[in-house]
């Protein structure tokens, strides 16, 4: 119960900094500078609930986070066959909604910011493949998860830290793509104890989708 308020305490305590409302912006008219000072502040937030509730107060380590290495080998093995993984089930997803119930993918959050054009490419990129992966898995996986997993063991671990997961993307539609992907950054997590495996599987499909909806790549996009 305490990280589950830790995590809607910290979600509370972001949506009271974000003062974009008082200035009157949104995702369809925020500047580069905007978006890296508000996007700055939420990382930020995550990395001091880490520090003080596992470094300062449990006294937990680098190392106890996933800070190891691992093969770099297999972790390019673990990221493909988890993006084959990742983009199987996301087209089902929208095949099944599409096709079955009639429902259309509503313009996501980084689908906004891309067709924005305000922000530069290359901060979007560095955000959502540099930025995103390393404090998120630190936050949901290092922390969040091997919190659950003490506490209820791994599969409720898993379930609960990408529950999280996904509703901290606040992406209603791709609600379920996002928790899938959240277990699956957590079970490699957990396959290989290293939080560097998760870093770069997470960074490789954030690196993937960016590119994607910035037409650097030709490919169908799944959501």
């Amino acid at each position: 119960m305490l990280l589950v308020g830790i995590y809607f305490g910290t979600a509370k305590l972001i949506s009271v900094l974000n003062v974009k409302r008082l200035l009157n912006l949104n995702i369809s008219n925020i500047d580069s500078l905007t978006f890296s000072i508000f996007y700055g502040i939420q990382v930020l937030l995550m990395l001091l609930v880490v520090w003080f509730f596992a470094i300062y107060w449990r006294r937990s380590t680098f190392r106890d986070l996933g800070f190891k290495y691992y093969s770099i080998l297999k972790t390019i093995w673990y990221t493909f066959l988890s993006l084959l993984a990742i983009f199987l089930v996301s087209f089902l997803y929208v095949l099944l909604l599409t096709s079955v119930f009639g429902i259309d993918a509503p313009p996501s959050k980084i689908d906004k910011l891309v067709s924005n054009g305000n922000i530069s490419g290359n901060i979007l990129i560095a955000v959502t493949a540099v930025v995103a992966p390393f404090c998120e898995e630190i936050y949901f996986r290092g922390f969040l998860y091997q919190a659950f997993k003490k506490s209820f063991g791994v599969t409720p671990g898993i379930f609960l830290s990408s529950l999280l997961f996904a509703l901290a993307h606040l992406e209603l539609y791709s609600f379920l793509p996002i928790m899938i992907i959240g277990w699956i950054l957590a079970y490699v997590f957990e396959k290989t104890k290293s939080i560097f495996t998760a870093i770069f599987l997470h960074a490789a499909y954030n690196l993937v989708l960016i590119l994607l909806l910035l037409g650097k790549i030709q490919f169908v996009k799944m959501y």
